[in-house]
């Protein structure tokens, strides 16, 4: 489990919400510049400029805060707040991974966004004041653009990460057997990995039923998919035990995958097949992070 805390604080007045907003922008903008200075030491260059870019619009949204927090509020000053209890909402411990590469540093920013877009939802339902709760509102919005925006980065980087290191499972099948082989693949061991997940979570728990869940549809998928071609699923055990943060990469990469090859393919069919599991997977996604962040606010 990643040691993200997500706890809504009680925010008091309009002007202790936009500080906190800012707060939390700048806080981000340093954690990447951090980042981006630990990749220049490991002589990654390229995460390194990744890393820097994600801090410049960072930079850039807490600038647009205090724009926003002038226009709204008038004469606001952050200063006055300076000691407010700014709650954890960035993963930098995935950052720090051996295993790093511009997709998952674009993967774990664009989970970051979703965190603060949580975040503010709760902030909102909670607010003390219908202006709170309008500002609130607007930064949820915020923060659901930039992660947008983000993925359309990650699927970038997902693709030239395929190009520079094809696999098996990222080629774009030619035809709907070869189709059916990678998703049979994809749906069986993503399917393995998130049973494992849930049974090691605690019993009676959205985030434990949300990855139960998916693995179910998983398997159904995998198993559809396998009696297409006649392929028999494997039954090796995991190489290792499951994360969360592993298990809603899995959702992700799939769902990438999926839209990768719909847009890509020259087949009609394989494109109407990936389009499918490419909805199903963000389907899976969508309900596993909620759960996710439903847990951590409690």
């Amino acid at each position: 489990m990643t040691g993200f805390k997500l706890v809504p604080p009680r925010i008091r007045s309009p002007e202790e919400l936009m500080a906190l907003a800012h707060a939390l922008e700048a806080e981000a903008a340093r954690r990447y510049r951090n980042l981006a200075a630990q990749m220049r030491r490991r002589e990654e260059t390229r995460l390194a400029e990744l890393f820097d870019f994600l801090a410049g619009i960072e930079e850039k949204h807490a600038a647009q805060i205090v724009g926003r927090a002038v226009e709204a509020l008038g004469g606001w000053d952050a200063t006055q707040f300076i000691a407010l209890d700014v709650p954890e909402t960035f993963d930098a411990e995935a950052g720090n991974s051996r295993r790093l590469t511009p997709y998952r540093a674009l993967a774990i920013a664009v989970r970051n966004e979703e965190r603060a877009f949580a975040f503010y939802t709760y902030v909102a339902a909670d607010a003390p004041d219908e202006t709170s709760r309008r500002l609130a509102e607007e930064l949820a919005k915020d923060e659901l653009a930039h992660a947008f925006l983000l993925r359309s980065e990650r699927r970038k980087a997902y693709r030239e990460e395929v190009r520079r290191r094809p696999s098996a499972l990222d080629r774009i099948p030619a035809t709907l057997e070869e189709f059916w082989s990678l998703c049979a693949d994809t749906e069986w061991s993503a399917a393995r990995y998130h049973q494992a997940m849930a049974e090691a979570l605690p019993e009676q728990t959205q985030t434990a039923a949300a990855f139960l869940a998916a693995a179910q549809e998983e398997e159904r998928d995998a198993q559809e998919a396998a009696a297409c071609i006649g392929q028999t699923l494997p039954s090796e055990a995991l190489a290792a035990p499951p994360t969360v943060d592993g298990a809603l990469r899995l959702l992700e990469e799939a769902f990438d995958r999926y839209a990768d090859i719909a847009e890509r393919s020259k087949n009609e069919a394989v494109v109407q097949a990936a389009q499918r599991r490419a909805g199903q997977a963000v389907h899976r996604l969508t309900l596993a992070r909620g759960s996710y962040a439903n847990a951590l606010a409690d």
